[in-house]
């Protein structure tokens, strides 16, 4: 039986192993939003007529730490689709989410990560992609990041 120091120092080393280093960022995730932007995909090709083209991340952006200012221009450049297709008349269900959904998601990687921007190619600089394109860049952005093992989601 340990006493004294060596019951204190024990009793420390565990606790520390217990609140230890997780990986940043782990277990942020999202399954709605692949939902929605999976609609999208189906409905995009009819709407080529409108000829929407949105500044479009891509896998190689994800790659470069740089998936804050990744999610936020996916973010506005989304606004922007929906805005173009909202003026044609297409019904997007749950829009708003979607363009919050990526914010907050935006979010969570910033507080969870020391990140910064600087180094991250600015949204004005990628290449413009017609819309079933970036959304397929989008789709593919979404399923790396639930690639990591994601909790339970909040019912609320």
């Amino acid at each position: 039986m340990l006493g004294g120091r060596s019951a204190l120092a024990s009793v420390f080393l565990c606790f520390v192993c217990l609140l230890g280093p997780t990986p940043p960022a782990a277990g942020i995730c999202t399954t709605d939003l692949p939902r929605q932007v999976k609609y999208m995909i189906k409905i995009a090709p009819r709407l080529n007529h409108l000829g929407c083209r949105l500044y479009t991340q891509t896998a190689t952006d994800f790659q470069q730490n740089c998936i804050v200012s990744t999610l936020k221009c996916f973010s506005a450049e989304m606004d922007v689709l929906i805005n173009e297709w909202k003026l044609a008349n297409v019904k997007i269900p749950q829009k708003k989410t979607l363009v919050s959904g990526l914010k907050r998601l935006a979010d969570r990687f910033s507080l969870a990560k020391n990140t910064t921007t600087s180094e991250c190619r600015q949204c004005e600089r990628l290449q413009q992609k017609d819309a079933e394109e970036f959304l397929r860049e989008l789709e593919g952005t979404l399923e790396k990041i639930n690639s990591a093992p994601c909790p339970p989601e909040d019912s609320t």
